[in-house]
């Protein structure tokens, strides 16, 4: 899409869900069954990624403006805020495709090498690779595994075990991109250097560290250079990603500890829990206290 257009409003799963595939129980990740894909009557633009897999017929598709056409054993992954026109499916399109967010995905876990694995594929967007039959083998058992919790709603876990399920399949994702060559720009090596020593450095810190120049600092380079070449490797700020570090470290206080908001607060170095507060609520749109309550509810129906 030319700088000039107008883009389409951020889609939610359920939104996209919401145009006729049905409902769905999880706002976080959703795992599709087997049925025939169609052509989208309007372009879509994500807040979450996508990662497909073709199986049957054909499908093509604009992203970013750039055209792919996939066909049996061919993969592709979409990341966050890209711009999706399915232009044609033949009648016969099936695929095994994943919706999930960062938010889910990051709930309880962060850590350099899923930030690694989530960078990489968001620079995969608007390609595709082929495979081989023996190649998508793999994939396809390691769908067939999510799509056997895709109802499941027994008790109290499915959450957790989707989502651990989900880190398998994005890294072998990311391996297969990788032993394919992956078709993105050329990212330049001092760059995704840079990103791996980062990443590594915000999974270290990032609950007591939130400025670029401790970073910056470590890795003997200055705060300009630091977000050049972050923004370069991942198409992301290195300030957007301590944000993002700290609100899952915050998240992971509020959900697994009896803590204080004082507390955890104090525990993430923000000097006033009215401070802690506004910036959770800006980058959740819940306050800590809500955020927490709203847990406990979704504990309550899940046990009942």
């Amino acid at each position: 899409m030319s700088p000039s257009a107008t883009l389409p409003p951020l889609e939610s799963i359920p939104e996209t869900l919401a145009r006729g595939t049905g409902n769905w129980h999880a706002a976080g990740y959703f795992i599709a069954a087997d049925t025939p894909l169609h052509v989208l009557t309007s372009a879509l633009r994500p807040d979450y990624y996508c990662l497909f897999l073709c199986v049957e017929g054909r499908l093509t598709a604009t992203v970013n403006d750039r055209k792919i056409e996939l066909q049996p054993y061919c993969l592709a992954a979409i990341s966050p805020g890209s711009v999706i026109s399915v232009t044609a499916v033949s009648p016969d399109c099936k695929g095994r495709y994943v919706f999930f967010t960062r938010d889910f995905l990051l709930r309880r876990n962060i850590n350099a090498v899923l930030l690694e694995a989530l960078h990489y594929l968001g620079a995969q967007t608007g390609y595709c690779v082929h495979l081989s039959k023996r190649k998508a083998g793999l994939l396809l058992q390691l769908y067939a595994l999510l799509l056997k919790k895709r109802n499941v709603l027994e008790n109290g876990l499915e959450d957790e075990i989707v989502r651990t399920l989900f880190y398998t399949y994005i890294y072998e994702v990311t391996l297969v991109f990788r032993s394919n060559g992956g078709q993105q720009a050329p990212i330049p090596e001092r760059h995704e250097d840079l990103l791996k020593k980062f990443s590594a450095l915000l999974a270290k810190h990032d609950r007591k560290e939130h400025y670029l120049k401790f970073y910056a600092d470590a890795l003997f380079i200055t705060p300009q250079y630091l977000i050049h070449a972050i923004k370069k490797a991942c198409g992301q700020t290195p300030g957007a990603l301590i944000d993002e570090a700290i609100i899952a470290e915050a998240k992971l206080l509020l959900i697994e500890t009896n803590l204080s908001l004082g507390q955890i607060a104090a525990e993430l170095r923000f000097g006033e829990l009215a401070a802690f507060s506004k910036f959770f609520k800006k980058h959740n749109g819940l306050s800590p206290s809500a955020f927490r309550r709203q847990l406990k509810r979704e504990a309550t129906v899940m046990s009942t």
